[in-house]
């Protein structure tokens, strides 16, 4: 089955000379089977771990999965068209301790189910599903004697069966979706708190989300609630009914001196220093880009990191801010110590606090915060929906918060000579 995975390098006349000559050239030592084994990997296309599954960018992938649960077979009838014979169709759950995948098997490789057990371990051949993270069709499977003591859970959906009360923490913007049958789709997130702790809500009926302010309390019935690995979100469908509750809710809040693994929360405490945004390569050959944040405790000793992916990592934070981070994971680091992931469904941002109005003439200069305005004595963090180029001379009026200035007016001054040497002796 392995020259499944070379068949676009290779004939299969040229892949059992490989195999023969693998095994010839190990004495006898190994079988067919490991044989091409070999041969395959030495043709950069080995076994992958079955959390790398939604990163690889080839058609194919091979991976040894324990058998987590087996859907039996189910006949279907078939509307392409190609005959009157019923379909068959099962499924499988795989898992190693890198993360599970569903696998789908159609007509006869799905009677090979029959033959499998909880349990046990197989090798598999697949095809990745276009647009599914966690999802394959088999290609080719077989029993093996590798051994997979301990897998991650594989995911779980069900119905809340109970009203869900809650805080609305914050409420995301509709994002423009396109749906894999190549339709446009609406999509809206909203992070949510109660004592218990945070997390996300979404739904692909933004109408649902049309009255809701941040800070409301609020009932939710008809939630699926999804469970993955230590990661749980909740889905709100056209059949949801949202309720203003009675009562403040009050969300889980910790230190950031007191931040530990477990439950998703509102983390505060004081930006200590901000390191420069990093760029990078992911494996799938995206560019990917992280910001890394030291947290102090508001009330003792202690800190925690904060790493901030991508859009995350502009978002214009200072030293000596005060924030807060809703609904990021806390993980363990490479040092050991624990951090906050700052992704999609977390936010960070500055804590509400009152501000002065202020009015500014000064130069746009660019630092690694952001655009600021400077006058040669006063340096301010410049937040608005369009920001000047840098160099111009600027009249900025807007509400002063520590040292950034959220503008409500900004006026292009004209420009001189003389008058930008002297700007420029001042700075």
């Amino acid at each position: 089955m392995h020259y499944a995975l070379v068949s676009d390098l290779l004939t299969k006349e040229e892949f059992d000379e490989r195999v023969e000559k693998k095994c010839d050239e190990l004495g006898g030592a190994v079988d067919d089977i490991c044989a091409a084994m070999l041969v395959v990997e030495e043709m950069g296309r080995s076994h992958i771990k079955i959390g790398e599954i939604k990163n690889t960018s080839t058609v194919l992938v091979c991976f040894f999965g324990k058998i987590l649960e087996i859907i039996q077979p189910h006949e279907f009838t078939r509307d392409d068209g190609e005959g009157t014979e019923p379909g068959l169709v099962a499924s499988i759950v795989l898992g190693d301790p890198t993360g599970t995948v569903k696998m789908t098997l159609w007509d006869a490789k799905a009677t090979a189910v029959a033959e499998l057990e909880v349990g046990s371990v197989i090798e598999v051949i697949a095809k990745p599903r276009l647009g599914y993270q966690c999802e394959v069709t088999c290609a080719a499977l077989r029993p093996t004697q590798v051994t997979i003591v301990e897998t991650k859970k594989p995911p779980r959906s069900e119905t809340m069966k109970v009203p869900f009360t809650v805080k609305v923490l914050y409420i995301g913007k509709i994002r423009k979706i396109t749906r894999h049958d190549g339709s446009p789709a609406e999509l809206q997130d909203i992070i949510v708190g109660n004592p218990s702790g945070t997390t996300r809500i979404i739904t692909w009926e933004p109408k649902l989300f049309a009255n809701l302010n941040e800070g409301v309390s609020v009932s939710f019935a008809g939630l699926t609630r999804k469970e993955e690995g230590d990661s749980v979100e909740h889905v709100a469908d056209e059949n949801g009914v949202i309720t203003p509750h009675p009562e403040n809710i009050t969300a889980l809040t910790v230190d950031a001196g007191a931040v530990a693994e477990g439950r998703t929360s509102i983390v505060t405490g004081v930006v200590r220093s901000i390191s420069p945004i990093r760029t990078f390569t992911t494996r799938r050959g995206t560019e990917s880009r992280v910001r890394n944040i030291k947290l102090d405790s508001e009330i003792g000793d202690g800190c925690v990191s904060v790493a901030c992916w991508n859009g995350a990592a502009d978002v214009a934070i200072l030293a000596g801010d005060r924030v807060e981070v809703i609904n990021a994971p806390v993980r363990l680091n490479k040092y050991g110590d624990v951090e906050l992931s700052v992704g999609r469904g977390a936010v960070l941002r500055e804590r509400n606090q009152g501000g002065t109005y202020t009015e500014m003439v000064g130069i746009a200069v660019p630092r690694k915060e952001g655009m600021t305005i400077e006058d040669g004595v006063l340096s301010l963090l410049l937040i608005a929906d369009t920001l000047p180029a840098p160099a111009f001379h600027i009249r900025v009026a807007g509400i002063r918060k520590n040292a950034r200035l959220y503008a409500e007016h900004i006026e292009m001054l004209p420009e001189s000579a003389a008058g930008i040497r002297e700007r420029l002796s001042r700075l």
